[in-house]
């Protein structure tokens, strides 16, 4: 294949300019096969790729914000789309794990960056050493996602992550060394009505392993035939993929190839294969790697990215069982503007994900308050009082993140009402309201009419500590509790009559 390399600033600014001023592209990454790549296709069966054994690959997830803190692509759409991931790759026997936690990143000129060089400096200067560095964004250079080999690490576009989206296998298949079945087209649209060329040219320059700055760098490809006479010297150079010359989005008819037919230089009628994850076909049309292509990651792992190989043990069994909240639970009132939500562990997990949302229908618009727990605890501060909140959790592991949603819960943060707004209460003395541990608390209260009347300690968290008495009071009532196990420090006893609550506050020295 012939090189031409031009060496123009000039000429470089005005490509980068052109290529911006276009839609969004579906990948932005190399259209050229790396030195590894073409050695390997040469000679295969030289290469090690551990048969059927299962190789697990970390990742480290890095989530790009705004310079405030906005935009970023929520925990949900992470561990959907990672879950897809795994999916999308479990007919390699290759699986991904999440090392460490979620790297989140406030930089505007990132989280939105039009050109590829503010792509590489964002890595260069986050990646973490030998785990596949992905970096989810709001602009990726013009594209749905890339792989920029000089930085080794890929960048995806938010938007084009979620809903079950297979971006992120196909840019790991870039980062593993397969190209697209259409390389040499990129730049390049195809015309049916005019004559196929026997090679295209096409423009890498921000792609080579060394960043360059300064120099386009121009090459050459066959353009693959249908006989598959050159198909180890043409295209991606795998010959159980068919020829692709759409190196734009398109969609596949019911028979899973595309709706365009295309004709190669013998002049033969055909469509692509719209399965393939390194192909444009729309997500619903992806299905598959090929086995020449699993074969040329699982190599590449191997021979070229041991180093990735550390930790072949992973936390990744799935979570079968439902996640079951404890407490609060059924709209129970919170005496305070604070609480602690817990919940019962579940096997294989070893990390929850909560949040607090208004809305029953968790609208990610009226979310209250979130984060990632590695206990059956979180504690909430800050709530308003006298609002009802709804929360649910969901359970993952770093190598499984395919768990659901808890269902939802909900609890009322409450204003405290003078005892006369307790209708049919007359009177109510709680003492002492300073005690030590051990010593006893008396109640005391009169009533004008029979009520269900109930009494609960809670601490300033607004966690039970434990029930007094849940009876009805018709007149004068009277108890006392021993506080031998209760721990020194501030406590409230809820009364709670139908909707009405009032609080005591106490003391144990």
């Amino acid at each position: 294949m012939s090189l031409l390399r031009i060496f123009t600033s000039t000429f470089a600014l005005l490509i980068s300019t052109l290529i911006i001023a276009q839609d969004i592209i579906p990948c932005a990454t190399p259209p050229v096969k790396s030195d590894w790549l073409k050695a390997y296709q040469k000679m295969p069966d030289n290469y090690a790729k551990a048969g059927d054994t299962t190789l697990y690959v970390p990742v480290t997830i890095h989530v790009v914000g705004t310079d405030v803190g906005a935009g970023y692509f929520s925990v949900p759409e992470i561990l959907e789309s990672f879950c897809v991931l795994n999916e999308d790759f479990s007919e390699s026997n290759m699986q991904f794990f999440i090392e460490g936690e979620f790297n989140y990143i406030d930089n505007t000129a990132w989280y939105n960056h039009a050109q590829i060089a503010t792509g590489y400096e964002m890595m260069i200067a986050n990646n973490i050493p030998n785990t596949i560095n992905c970096y989810i964004v709001g602009t990726a250079a013009g594209s749905g996602g890339y792989n920029l080999p000089s930085a080794n690490a890929i960048a995806l576009l938010n938007s084009n992550t979620a809903n079950g989206s297979h971006t992120w296998a196909h840019e790991i298949g870039h980062n593993l060394s397969v190209q697209h079945p259409f390389l040499g087209w990129e730049g390049n649209p195809y015309n049916y009505n005019s004559p196929t060329p026997t090679e295209v040219y096409y423009n890498y320059t921000e792609f080579k392993p060394i960043f360059y700055t300064d120099t386009i760098i121009i090459d050459t490809a066959l353009v693959e035939y249908v006989a598959r006479t050159n198909c180890y010297e043409a295209a991606d150079g795998f010959c159980d993929t068919p020829p692709d010359y759409l190196a734009s989005g398109w969609g596949c008819n019911g028979d899973g190839v595309s709706i365009q037919l295309q004709k190669d230089p013998d002049d033969v009628d055909f469509r692509s294969d719209g399965g393939n994850f390194m192909s444009y076909a729309t997500n619903a049309c992806n299905g598959h790697f090929t086995p020449e292509q699993i074969a040329a990651m699982r190599a590449n792992l191997l021979s070229e990215k041991p180093d990735y190989l550390y930790n072949q043990n992973p936390q990744n069994a799935t979570i079968t069982d439902a996640p079951v909240l404890v407490s609060p639970i059924d709209n129970e009132s919170i005496p305070v503007n604070s609480v602690n939500l817990s919940w019962e562990n579940l096997p294989n997990a070893t990390h929850y994900y909560y949040e607090v949302n208004r809305l029953s229908s968790f609208s990610s618009a009226f979310l209250v308050t979130s984060g990632i727990v590695n206990g059956t605890t979180a504690e909430i501060e800050d709530l308003l009082l006298n609002t009802t909140y709804h929360w649910r959790i969901m359970p993952f592991n770093e190598g499984n993140s395919c768990a659901f949603f808890s269902e939802g819960e909900s609890f009322t943060t409450d204003e405290a009402v003078g005892v006369e707004q307790i209708e049919g209460v007359e009177a109510l003395n709680v003492y002492p309201n300073l005690l030590t541990s051990g010593q006893s608390l008396y109640i005391e209260l009169i009533t004008n009419q029979s009520l269900p009347l109930q009494a609960n300690l809670y601490n300033l968290k607004g966690q039970l500590v434990q029930p007094i008495f849940n009876t009805n009071v018709n007149g004068v009532f009277s108890t006392s509790i021993q506080m031998d196990n209760v721990p020194a420090g501030m406590y409230l006893i809820g009364f709670q009559s139908n909707e009405n609550v009032f609080y005591e506050k106490i003391i144990i020295m």
